[in-house]
């Protein structure tokens, strides 16, 4: 009878430590999804990044255009100004 209790007891204790395993990859598993989560936020706030610094490279290229042509009017102008006598 020894025997059986023995056994028992070690099935008992076998269940509990199966319960307790599956507890930790019942965690392991939840803590990946939210890994997961914060690598897509942080992946799609890069994304965010990224397109705004495009479009702030555009507009700076589209202000220094501008400013060379606003420059080659002034040179114009200057000219023009030039050629009338007081």
């Amino acid at each position: 009878m020894r025997t059986v209790g023995q056994t028992r007891e070690a099935f008992d204790g076998l269940a509990v430590s199966v319960t307790d395993v599956s507890s930790c990859i019942d965690r392991i598993a939840n803590a990946t999804d939210e890994v997961a989560a914060v690598a897509t936020e942080a992946s799609a706030s890069t994304e965010q990044v990224s397109a705004s610094a495009q479009q702030s490279s555009a507009s700076t290229q589209e202000v220094a255009a501008s400013s060379a042509q606003l420059a080659r009017t002034a040179g114009e102008l200057d000219e023009l100004v030039g050629r009338f006598t007081v």
